[in-house]
């Protein structure tokens, strides 16, 4: 299989505990009893893929995750982890599936109907595996597996008579289609959890969501060899870029096209983006995911734009842009809940050809700050930049 994938953090889906009357995604005011801690991501693409399957590009995906519990908060009966994928994303088949009694260390092989198959009673694999020795680490029971064959996974850790829930990091496999010119995947990560809870205290378990961009491995150099990819955040920043697409306007394109480049500005300087220029061409709850990327990234750029502005000031036409005047009146809503948070997490950032009067007065431009770029280079950015990589705001 080749290394393994470091455990470089990518997110996390925080266990809360919430008011069963407002038991909301943004809900400032639960209690955290711990979280579901993603680590890192890996990705080989299988070559060649099998003639059923041809119309798809095939991954064989690794991932690490680990449930986080405060010591003073008793073990939950349960908890679950779920990877959503957009439409036209599939899970063909993943291990560990229904685990009853305690497994040992075990290797699998990929066959050609991209199922894993465990090694025959000789230590051998089929002839045609498109991937062999995919090993997978002791598991404890009781383990769920549930999805397969749609566009989410998940796997349900439960606590039975004999064992709590297993402490340490998880481990699973899992075979993904994709349409075969996709060079990345954006997914939705969430958990669910039950804890015995005194009813009279009036609280419910809930959890938030987690947002993050797979990038897929292009086609191996050699047939059968596979060729890694990876999803990991490795201590980076993430940013959030709200924007106006500016549809109707007369340099609508070329604002959209500043967008972007401002997107591979902050890339190249090791930023992690997220930006809604991923899976256009698929189907995707925009609500949660963007929900996810706002409130589970560390800074979140509002590019300043007529339309923008217009969104902020209720002037926007019937039925226009109803993307940024939702990212708008949710960022205005955290801000005006949470100051001291987001006063320092929101950026007011202006573009070449644009004008800071374009920014939302709610984002406080002027006395609180907004970030000019000049040109789209660290020198013509660099006052964004340094906020965002040294942690200032």
């Amino acid at each position: 299989m080749g290394p393994a994938a470091d455990d470089g953090f990518v997110g996390s889906v925080p266990l809360r505990l919430a008011d069963a009357d407002k038991a909301l995604e943004a809900a400032p005011n639960d209690i955290e009893i711990g979280a579901i801690q993603l680590r890192g991501w890996q990705l080989h693409r299988l070559e060649p893929m099998p003639p059923d399957f041809s119309d798809h590009a095939g991954y064989l995906v690794r991932i690490n995750y680990e449930f986080d519990v405060a010591v003073d908060v008793p073990p939950p009966a349960w908890v679950e982890v779920a990877f959503r994928f957009a439409d036209g994303v599939s899970v063909v088949d993943a291990v560990p599936r229904t685990i009853y009694t305690p497994q040992d260390y075990r290797s699998y092989a990929i066959t050609q109907h991209l199922n894993f198959t465990s090694a025959g009673a000789n230590g051998w694999w089929p002839a045609d595996s498109l991937a062999a020795d995919v090993a997978l680490p002791p598991v404890w029971p009781r383990i769920d597996c549930f999805g397969l064959g749609g566009s989410e996974v998940k796997w349900r850790h439960s606590k039975s008579a004999h064992a709590e829930l297993p402490p340490g990091s998880q481990t699973a496999w899992f075979v993904l289609l994709a349409p075969p010119a996709s060079t990345e995947v954006a997914v939705l990560a969430s958990g669910l959890y039950w804890l015995d809870v005194d009813r009279s205290l009036g609280l419910v378990p809930t959890s938030r969501h987690e947002a993050f961009t797979v990038r897929l491995p292009g086609p191996p150099a050699t047939a059968r060899q596979l060729s890694p990819g990876t999803a990991d955040r490795r201590g980076r920043p993430r940013v959030f870029i709200s924007y106006s697409q500016e549809h109707g306007h007369p340099d609508g394109a070329a604002h959209r096209a500043n967008v972007a480049r401002l997107r591979q500005l902050l890339e190249e300087h090791g930023i992690d983006v997220l930006i809604d220029q991923v899976d256009l061409d698929r189907r995707r709850n925009w609500l949660d995911w963007t929900n996810a990327a706002i409130l589970r990234s560390d800074f979140v750029i509002v590019v300043g734009s007529p339309a923008y502005l217009a969104a902020s000031e209720n002037r926007l036409p019937p039925g226009q842009n109803l993307g940024v005047r939702s990212e708008y009146l949710r960022l205005a809503d955290l801000l005006h809940h949470q100051e001291e948070v987001w006063l320092k997490k929101i950026l007011p950032v202006v573009l070449p050809g644009r004008r800071v009067e374009e920014i939302p007065l709610v984002f406080l431009p002027h006395i609180a700050d907004h970030y000019v770029i000049k040109e789209f280079t660290y020198a013509g950015a660099e006052e964004l930049l340094q906020v965002i990589l040294r942690g200032r705001a």
